[in-house]
């Protein structure tokens, strides 16, 4: 007997001796007076003790396949013997001696094929005939409940052979579920009927069988992630997880009949090198997906961030010089995920051509290129040359990613496997050649197509063969709760982003295409993003150690010295613009003339414009906003006015007059035209750049309410996960810090939060928020209730400390995840800055985040007696950076003195939380021992613009 994959069903022999000897001895002989509830107890002993004996296999070496093929072994005994209990229990029944006849009783889906988890669910099909159900019903009730009883987690169906055919049609889990299927008890013949009519449907529905089977990849892509360098994968359901594996095979069932990888190497439908590349890395996902059962003692298939540390000190990865044990398997994760990827990939693309009226999807016309042995074929483009073709005109391998750039198609394996061997021979000599390095520039050039020809060199090799130095961030996880790829993946996507903005017709992107319609030489743009974090990999001070490395590339490359120095200035600078735009004021005029300084030239501008965008895109889902979108655009207009000495005063002189005009329009009648020229007179010039006219109404009509009310309050949501309140009120000392912690007294998690102030004491703040127990968007129901709290608080009639001590032990998560500590830095993290703001304090805080931190951290600087004049709140999954500018009571910057206490108190404020969070033994830094370590990377955008 075989798996799915075609290997030895049971580990061995003597392993299977030693389960039927347990279980002759644990499991006695049923009779018809045996108690169900007895049994069960029995069942759950005998496979307590088998687990244990797994795993002890497990530990000891015992591959992945052999461990899932033995827990199908002890399963299958425990399943045989509960329904032979189940038979005799009902021997007084007439039905009972055909019992056996009456149905089969058959494993199916993974306990079909023989590959169970340690907590993996058992799929059982009840197959009967006739009008037996009725009849069968209370054995089969029996077994199950004895089996549930027994621990098990059992999911079962009852259905004729005739039922599963006509079912399957419609569903496609059960259609691939049938494919591998084994008889546990019962009536042989309906098993060999049920087969005989599956496959008699196949043959007749091969084209529909093809396409659901894709369908259900494409669903589940989108639900679990189509990259297989997520951060925490999924073991079994991500790209290049093991569901790829059974999608191939399934392909090749739906096609040709083959029920498992050895059929499919027995018809030379995949090589032998093929086979012996995708069972190494299954065996090896098998592993880690048993290790992290055992690990949680449940059915676990994320591999979770916190997770990694252990299972890389499990499977014997040890931390070395620059890289975590961690990242080490991750990257082996990774690269066997990959050829599980690439194997379905293949069987789609073979099952493409094979198809003689494929669908437009698959086939395209077959193109050949001038004078070289490349077509392109059902969709893949295929060699038909001579093996030592490469060798004989090495730069033909450009060619061959320039015809499948131009058509957007891969390669198939043959020519895959021959790039990839072909790469090898790229040596030190050849990647500085000039003749290398035009061949990869113009492949930069083809603006919104780098990233597909970019994919395809990695992915075979070629690209670390010409920058050796992308191959230390390939496969690298990043550890530190934010990013949402790997290092390579990122970068990757990155640059596809930018590709999708040149391709992209939508009106909401028109400015930023329109910039990237001004980039004079493409190719620097996309070689910038390609390097961006190319430092990464080696500990902190990645930017300033990337630059150095893009420095050498340049130079190898052969780009001249104005364009590396420009190549090599986006390096340096690739996340000033976040920085500046996300956790600064831009009113500060001296902000902006120090980054244009920084910058130098329109064109760097337009460069780094881009390059920020399409970084935070590629960082992970929800990143970018369209908050940070205005942010990051009003920080690029104001550097663009002063590099090009546009009239800024008759332009925004227009653009007010615009805007009073919209606004205009949008409030109601009773409020005069006078109201809205006051509005915008008492507030910074920022305001008109960073919102919509008609959100400006909305405040003015807010702040009628104010005058009769006290607050005024609206709620916007956006999307699912968050909504936005913005709140109107008289400002006074603490406000933020009451506004923050009443939010937090509600179970509020506070996203960002951008706070203004009218010169004549009006306070608008926004903050976008969601609920803390389900981390989605507050409920309608809950706003009334809300706004009444807030109202009280501003009041001054809520001991809001009291009340969030009260939240917090009532309702704060009791267990916290501790976060992996081996990439994070020292947490929380307080820096104070006296230079960056003209006439403020600015204080920075890093911590990791929690439902009221930014109520405790306001709530220390008003008990300081500090006045909050403006505040960026903004969290990324776990992290949050909040920048406050403050003053004095009298209306000055801090002193030394008056620093050194708000240091010390939100460290004793905060220290405590992040130290639970993060874990022992990590201290907290304060600006003091920040400047003297360069502040790292978190620091390095405003050190430099101030």
């Amino acid at each position: 007997m075989t798996t799915g994959i075609g290997t030895a069903l049971y580990p061995g022999e003597s392993y299977r001796q030693k389960v039927l000897t347990h279980a002759a001895t644990r499991l006695a002989p049923a009779t018809s007076e045996t108690d169900p509830a007895s049994l069960s107890r029995l069942l759950r002993r005998f496979l307590t003790i088998e687990d244990f004996r797994l795993r002890m296999n497990h530990n000891f070496g015992a591959s992945g396949c052999e461990t899932a093929a033995a827990r199908s072994f002890v399963l299958d005994l425990a399943v045989k013997y509960a329904f032979q209990h189940a038979s005799l229990a009902f021997q007084s029944n007439p039905i009972a001696d055909g019992a056996h006849n009456a149905c089969a009783l058959l494993a199916i889906g993974g306990y079909g094929r023989a590959e169970l988890a340690p907590h993996s669910d058992i799929d059982l099909l009840f197959l009967y005939s006739g009008q037996r159900l009725g009849q069968m019903k209370p054995v089969l009730t029996n077994l199950l409940q004895v089996l549930w009883d027994a621990g098990l987690t059992v999911g079962h169906s009852f259905r004729t052979v005739g039922d599963c055919v006509t079912t399957a049609l419609d569903d496609v889990h059960l259609r691939t579920a049938a494919v591998n299927t084994r008889l546990l008890a019962g009536n042989k013949g309906l098993h060999n009927s049920l087969q005989e009519a599956l496959e008699k449907d196949r043959r007749r529905r091969v084209k529909s069988f093809l396409a659901a089977i894709l369908q259900e990849r494409d669903a589940r892509y989108l639900k679990f992630g189509e990259v297989v360098c997520l951060q925490e994968p999924n073991i079994k359901e991500t790209a290049g997880g093991l569901r790829d594996f059974h999608t191939g095979v399934w392909l090749a069932h739906a096609q040709h009949g083959y029920k498992n990888l050895a059929e499919m190497r027995a018809h030379d439908l995949i090589s032998e090198n093929e086979a012996r590349k995708v069972l190494r890395a299954y065996d090896f996902l098998w592993r880690i997906r048993h290790s992290a059962h055992y690990g949680t003692g449940r059915k676990t298939e994320q591999l979770a961030l916190h997770m990694q540390p252990d299972l890389a000190a499990q499977f014997g990865y040890h931390p070395g010089t620059h890289l975590l044990g961690s990242e080490k398997l991750m990257r082996d994760y990774y690269r066997h995920a990959r050829e599980l990827r690439l194997f379905s990939d293949l069987q789609i693309a073979r099952a493409a051509e094979a198809e003689p009226h494929g669908t437009r999807r698959w086939l395209r016309r077959p193109t050949s290129a001038a004078n070289e042995p490349f077509v392109i074929r059902g969709g893949q483009l295929h060699f038909d040359g001579e093996a030592d073709f490469f060798d004989k005109k090495p730069l033909a391998i450009f060619n061959a990613f320039a015809l499948g750039q131009a058509a957007r198609v891969p390669f198939d394996y043959s020519l895959r496997d021959l790039v990839t061997r072909s790469s090898r021979s790229i040596g030190p000599t050849a990647r500085s050649s000039v003749e290398v390095s035009n061949a990869f520039f113009a492949l930069l050039r083809r603006r919104g197509r780098a990233g597909f020809v970019l994919r395809s060199m990695h992915e075979l090799g070629l690209l670390a063969r010409l920058i050796p130095e992308f191959s230390r961030i390939s496969l690298l996880v990043q550890h530190d709760l934010y990013h949402h790829f790997t290092v390579d993946e990122h970068t990757l996507r990155a640059i596809e982003t930018l590709d999708d903005l040149h391709n992209s017709e939508g009106k909401n992107r028109a400015h930023l295409r329109g910039v990237l319609e001004q980039i004079k030489d493409p190719t620097l743009l996309y070689l910038a993003l390609l390097l961006h974090d190319i430092g990464k990999g080696r500990g902190h001070g990645h930017i300033a150690r990337g630059a150095q490395m893009a420095e050498r590339v340049c130079r190898r490359l052969g780009l001249k010295e104005d364009d590396a120095g420009r190549v090599v200035l986006l390096v340096k600078q690739h996340v000033t613009m976040a920085h500046l735009a996300q956790r600064r004021d831009l009113n500060e005029s001296r902000l902006i003339s120090d980054f244009a300084d920084q910058v130098g030239s329109l064109d760097v501008l337009n460069m780094l414009l881009l390059l920020t965008y399409a970084d935070l895109n590629a960082v992970g889902p929800g990143v970018w906003t369209d908050w940070k979108a205005t942010l990051l655009w009003d920080l690029y207009r104001r550097a663009r006015k002063l590099l090009t000495g546009e009239d800024a005063v008759i332009d925004d002189l227009a653009e007010l007059v615009r805007f009073k005009d919209e606004i205009g329009k949008a409030i109601t009648p009773a409020v005069p035209f006078s109201e809205v020229e006051r509005h915008l007179a008492l507030l910074p010039d920022r305001y008109v750049r960073v919102t919509s006219p008609a959100v400006a109404a909305m405040h003015i009509q807010m702040i009628e309410e104010v005058k009769n009310d006290g607050l005024a309050c609206r709620w916007v949501r956006h999307g699912m996960n968050s909504v936005e309140l913005i709140l109107a009120t008289s400002d006074r000392h603490g406000l933020f810090a009451d506004l923050a912690g009443t939010l937090a007294a509600n179970g509020i998690e506070i996203l960002s939060a951008e706070v203004n102030t009218r010169e004549d004491g009006i306070a608008i703040d926004g903050f976008i928020v969601r609920q803390a127990s389900t981390r989605r968007a507050v409920e309608d129901d809950r706003y009334q209730v809300i706004e009444q709290s807030l109202r009280r608080a501003v009041n001054g009639e809520l001991e809001v400390s009291a009340l969030v001590e009260r939240w917090s032990t009532r309702n704060a998560p009791r267990k916290r995840t501790r976060a992996n500590s081996g990439r994070r830095r020292s947490l929380p993290q307080i820096v104070c800055d006296n230079e960056a703001s003209a006439s403020s304090t600015v204080i920075e805080v890093h911590a990791i985040d929690e439902t009221g931190l930014a109520y405790k951290i306001a709530s220390v600087l008003a008990g300081l007696g500090l006045e909050i004049i403006c505040a960026r709140i903004t969290t990324e999954r776990s992290d949050a950076l909040d920048v406050f500018y403050v003053t004095a009571g009298d209306g000055l910057k801090l002193s030394g003195e008056m620093i050194e206490a708000v240091e010390g108190a939100l460290i004793a404020k905060l220290g405590r939380v992040n130290a639970v969070v993060a874990g022992p033994g990590l201290p907290t830094t304060t600006g003091r021992r920040m400047n003297e370590k360069n502040r790292s990377d978190y620091q390095t955008a405003s050190d430099r613009c101030r």
